[in-house]
């Protein structure tokens, strides 16, 4: 208004400005807002102009998983591996902490897990959190059975908005740690290392340490003696007992056990020295060994488990009664007929307990279930070794 006559004169144009603030309602809406502007005056009819402006939703998601290995006093945010070390039996327990880090309210917000059911006995395996207003979090925790090895659980989180869905995941790791030394191979328990600690002396062990047996595992070597004697009999006389749970030498009630001279074992376990066709000792190698590795104080689970390195064990000690003693006197002796692998004794049963003890040997498992912790794992040994040291520490 150039002459300020409060009228809009020939070649005068006039501005106006007005503002909005946008709403959270619009925001959620989403779209564009659209305003119109009407001019009119006495002289002239209405006129009108419409202007859009897009809403700029911005929908984000965050969801922070915590784990905790000590039934939720101390919570790790562990996103890469290997995460905590948690000991066998520990209580673990997951923390999810979702927040809405946008700028639109979330609506039918759920959280899922790659591994738990969040949901409960309800149906789907989704936990529902409802609507999350901005800035708004929730957060929600669950107990878990501790897993050996290395464990990791990733999760999602999902909210919906007009725009369509913004989600998040994040991961969880722990690494389950058995309380073990950890299994070996047969070839390590003939090497010269492994050799020392069944050789029943005492003392010359060559190796030491979380990762191996603490010391002698031949502690009875005498068929005169009950009690252990060890580097005092004559090499000949020293033995191994397999099946003898409590460690005393000797067959009590309740036990099912198989005598087997260190000499004879000794042969049995070393490959090269295997007969030609005859698998009673490839089962015979895997014997010895788990049974070794049972004595090193590794986890053979319980023998009512039929898939239980223990229970295997129980089977094998049967199949050898039956195939290398010959006059059933409770000794092995290999002596008598040769068992082909493709005869029925073989098939019928004794390949599937060299199947089972070899796993459990190699890997620490049985059919994929892991009842011990494996030496030659390198995670394994890496994670021992890290938790004897923070003990110490």
């Amino acid at each position: 208004d150039l002459d300020h006559d409060n009228a809009l004169d020939v070649t005068e144009t006039w501005h106006y400005t007005a503002t909005h603030a946008v709403t959270q309602a619009e925001l959620d809406a989403g779209g564009n807002i659209t305003n119109i502007a009407t001019a009119d005056s006495d002289q002239t009819g209405p006129d009108t102009d419409d202007a859009s402006v897009p809403v700029q939703q911005s929908a984000a998601i965050d969801i922070e998983k915590y784990v905790s290995i000590d039934g939720g006093t101390t919570w790790f945010d562990a996103d890469n591996p290997m995460g905590p070390i948690a000991t066998s039996g520990a209580s673990i327990a997951f923390k999810f902490v979702v927040t809405n880090i946008g700028n639109v309210t979330l609506t039918n917000t759920t959280v899922t897990d790659s591994v738990f059911d969040l949901n409960g006995a309800a149906p789907g395996t989704a936990a529902s959190l409802g609507t999350l207003a901005i800035g708004a979090s929730t957060s929600f925790q669950i107990s878990a059975p501790w897993t050996a090895g290395q464990h990791v659980n990733d999760a999602t989180a999902v909210g919906n908005y007009s725009g369509g869905q913004a989600s998040d995941h994040d991961l969880a790791y722990y690494y389950g740690l058995i309380d073990c030394v950890g299994t070996r191979t047969p070839g390590f328990w003939l090497s010269p290392n492994g050799l020392t600690f069944w050789d029943g002396t005492v003392g010359n062990e060559t190796k030491s340490g979380p990762d191996f047996p603490s010391g002698e595992l031949l502690a009875f070597n005498n068929t005169i003696f009950d009690g252990p004697d060890p580097g005092t009999s004559n090499k000949e006389e020293r033995y191994i007992l397999l099946g003898d749970d409590n460690g005393n030498g000797v067959t009590d009630a309740g036990e099912d056990t198989l005598k087997m001279s260190l000499a004879l074992a000794l042969k049995v376990i070393d490959a090269s020295q295997k007969p030609s066709q005859d698998a009673r000792y490839v089962l015979g190698r895997d014997v010895i060994a788990a049974w070794l590795n049972f004595e090193a104080g590794n986890g053979q689970g319980n023998a009512s488990d039929p898939n239980s390195p223990a229970h295997k064990m129980d089977l094998a000690i049967d199949w050898l009664q039956q195939y290398a003693d010959a006059n059933h006197d409770g000794v092995a002796d290999f002596n008598g007929a040769a068992v082909k692998a493709s005869s029925a004794a073989w098939q019928g049963s004794g390949a599937a307990l060299h199947t089972a003890l070899d796993e459990y040997n190699n890997h620490g498992s049985v059919n994929g279930v892991i009842y011990s912790c494996s030496a030659d794992d390198p995670l394994f040994h890496t994670m021992l070794m890290t938790y004897h040291e923070d003990m110490l520490a």
